[in-house]
């Protein structure tokens, strides 16, 4: 809605209706300190006409990533979306500027979260889903905080491939509780170091954390580590890519305790890198552990099927110091999202967005492997990207710039002990021809 400012006879009116004669009266609670004693540095008035040509030239300095050749991902995936998933997300039922969260959800809502709930369940062979939480970050430092009051242990083991900004998020997260925080660096081959990790665990250790594909594209251990971690009675959580799971073995038959991720690449927009959701799924046994709300299935006194939120484990619903959360919402509107997508695409298309996504990746990857200059530092134990190495990669990575490609994420960024390693991703909607542009690209970027 455009915004249209008060004018001056407006604004007498309002003060006058609320019993004041201006708006210094009206802010005379706040100290004198904290009032502006100068007009705003603000440039003059424009017309309308040319506010919406001053805006639409700062737009265009944006190039959506339909303009490039881009091998991003490292998290965010640019997957096909069916035009039918914002069809439906558009119609009014679900497209609202209130987040329904207590018990006044209407039984179409409470019924779509409930699928959201079924097909994240079936994904990674857990027996309860919540809601949904904000995003992956989020999900993965809530996983954690369960697997601490299920244990009621101090100590936290995570592995230093997970996502970098889900471990900001989770350290910002325990930085108020009397919890330590203890990082396993890779060893040279990528993965998790089960031989330290077995050397170094003991019984104060409550939870073990990891990626599998880490946020190297690697696929982890999981059932090893689980052993591991069960063996001083800690609990594992896994971080995951949900469209993953579609042709790996699911965590629960891995032994895994908590599964959690971020759910974009089920029919999730870019976006600037969101809105997203972020899923979590555990077994029964630490049901009431979950964070925010479960949406459950019942009968009502007619003996129609009914719906209706079974836990709500946020304060102002119980008691404060048994709250498990203070989540008071979940990302409805994206939760529904993907339980469109996956039910438009089917458990067989799903596996084939999968499959055709490690292909290409697949393929990009022995194409590289024929580029003089070009080293790949880890065995090809991948899912949908990888990790290549070349001498001044963000020279290398500015060139490709220029032509229109985006080779991937600069690995130096985060892990300085990657400085000239970049990370590719290809999803099902890359083309050979794409992938044959950027190695031949490369080569001539090589040559000089």
């Amino acid at each position: 809605m455009p915004y249209i400012l008060n004018t001056n006879e407006e604004i007498k009116q309002m003060l006058k209706a609320i019993g004041v004669d201006s708006v210094e009266e009206l802010y005379s609670a706040l100290p004198p300190e904290i009032k502006l004693k100068e007009s705003l540095n603000l440039p003059s008035g424009l017309s309308e006409f040319d506010v919406k040509k001053k805006v639409t030239a700062l737009s265009e300095r944006n190039k959506p990533l339909e303009k490039y050749n881009s091998f991003l991902g490292a998290g965010c995936y640019d997957h096909y979306i069916p035009a039918a998933v914002s069809f439906i997300l558009s119609r009014s039922q679900f497209l609202t500027a209130y987040t329904p969260y207590q018990s006044e959800c209407s039984q179409g809502i409470l019924q779509a979260i409930y699928e959201y709930q079924s097909y994240i369940c079936l994904l990674t062979g857990m027996d309860v889903s919540n809601a949904s939480l904000f995003d992956g970050a989020s999900a993965l430092a809530e996983a954690v905080l369960m697997t601490l009051r299920i244990s009621r242990k101090k100590r936290v083991v995570i592995s230093s491939t997970i996502h970098p900004e889900y471990k900001e998020t989770l350290k910002t997260y325990l930085s108020g509780f009397d919890f330590m925080i203890e990082e396993f660096v890779p060893k040279s081959d990528g993965f998790f170091d089960l031989e330290k990790l077995r050397d170094t665990l003991r019984n104060d250790v409550g939870c073990v954390a990891f990626q599998s594909p880490n946020f190297l594209g690697l696929i982890e251990d999981a059932e090893k580590l689980s052993e591991l971690a069960k063996k001083v009675q800690a609990l594992t959580v896994m971080v995951t890519n949900p469209l993953s799971l579609a042709i790996l073995k699911d965590p629960a038959r891995s032994g895994v305790d908590i599964v959690c991720g971020d759910g974009q690449p089920l029919g999730g927009s870019l976006n600037f890198g969101g809105p997203s959701l972020g899923f979590i799924a555990t077994k029964n046994e630490n049901t009431r552990q979950m964070p925010g709300r479960i949406v459950g299935k019942t009968e009502d006194k007619k003996g129609d099927i009914a719906y209706c939120l079974t836990l709500q484990t946020r304060e102002q619903h119980i008691r404060r110091e048994k709250a498990t959360s203070n989540i008071c919402s979940n990302q409805s509107l994206n939760a529904i999202g993907a339980a469109v997508y996956l039910s438009l695409i089917g458990s067989e298309g799903l596996k084939e967005v999968a499959l055709n996504s490690f292909r290409n990746t697949q393929y990009l990857y022995q194409r590289l492997k024929e580029v003089r200059g070009v080293k790949i530092p880890f065995e090809p134990r991948f899912f949908n990207e990888f990790v290549w190495e070349v001498e001044n990669a963000p020279k290398i990575m500015n060139a490709f710039y220029d032509k229109n490609i985006i080779a991937g994420y600069f690995l130096g960024e985060s892990f300085p002990q990657y400085k000239n390693s970049i990370l590719s991703c290809c999803t099902e909607k890359k083309k050979k021809s794409e992938i044959d542009e950027m190695v031949f690209s490369l080569a001539e970027v090589l040559r000089g």
